[in-house]
C-alpha cells in the first residue's frame, strides 16, 4: 500500500482481510477462550439502588457466548475502594480480534454506544465486569484489535443472580474445610 495518492498494487480491504487472516491464526495457534454473558435488560429485575437481582428472575443474561481472545494476562491486583466496597480485586486484561467479536455477535455498534458495559465475563472459574474497551489498530475505519480491562466480580455479589451459580461455589472450593 502506498502512502501518497497513486493507487499501489495491493487495496486496503486486501491488507485488511490479510491483517485479520493473521490475527485469526495467531488466535487459534496460541489464544485461549472467554465465556461472555449479554445482560437481557428487558427480563431483568434489578434492585432500583443496589443494582442487584432482586427476585424474581434476579438480573438476566443471555446464556455464554464463546468467545475466542489472542491473550488473557491477569494482574495480581490491590485492594481498592471501588464502588461495590473496599476488595482485593484481581484485573484481568483481554486483547481479541474485533472480526473475532463480529463473529460471535458483539459489533461495532455495540462497541460505539457501551452496550457491552452490563455484560459480564467469565474466565477460569470468576466472573469480571467491563470496566474499559478500547479499540486499537485501525485502518480506514476498520478495527483490527479490542482491550479490554475487566474487573473481578465477587461471589457475594452474585448471590441472587441464579445463571451464575457455578462461579458463585468456585470460591468456596478454594476455602479449607475444617473436619
Amino acid at each position: 500500500m502506498r502512502a501518497d495518492w497513486k493507487s499501489g498494487r495491493f487495496s486496503t480491504a486486501y491488507h485488511a482481510a490479510r491483517i485479520d487472516a493473521g490475527l485469526r491464526a495467531w488466535q487459534h495457534r496460541k489464544g485461549d477462550c472467554v465465556s461472555w454473558f449479554r445482560a437481557a435488560p428487558a427480563q431483568s429485575h434489578a434492585h432500583d439502588v443496589y443494582d442487584e437481582g432482586a427476585a424474581p428472575g434476579g438480573r438476566a443474561y443471555h446464556p455464554p457466548i464463546t468467545v475466542p481472545v489472542m491473550d488473557v494476562s491477569r494482574d495480581q491486583g490491590a485492594v481498592e475502594r471501588t464502588a461495590q466496597g473496599l476488595y482485593q480485586v484481581a484485573p484481568l486484561y483481554v486483547t481479541a480480534a474485533a472480526r473475532q467479536l463480529a463473529r460471535v455477535g458483539i459489533s461495532q455498534p455495540d462497541i460505539d454506544t457501551r452496550r457491552y458495559l452490563s455484560d459480564w465475563i467469565g474466565y477460569d472459574g470468576c466472573l469480571h465486569r467491563i470496566d474499559d474497551l478500547q479499540a486499537l489498530g485501525r485502518l480506514r475505519r476498520h478495527d483490527f484489535v479490542v482491550s479490554l480491562k475487566l474487573t473481578e466480580i465477587m461471589p457475594d455479589e452474585i448471590t441472587a443472580d441464579s445463571i451464575f451459580d457455578d462461579y458463585r461455589r468456585f470460591g468456596s472450593r478454594h476455602v479449607r474445610q475444617n473436619d
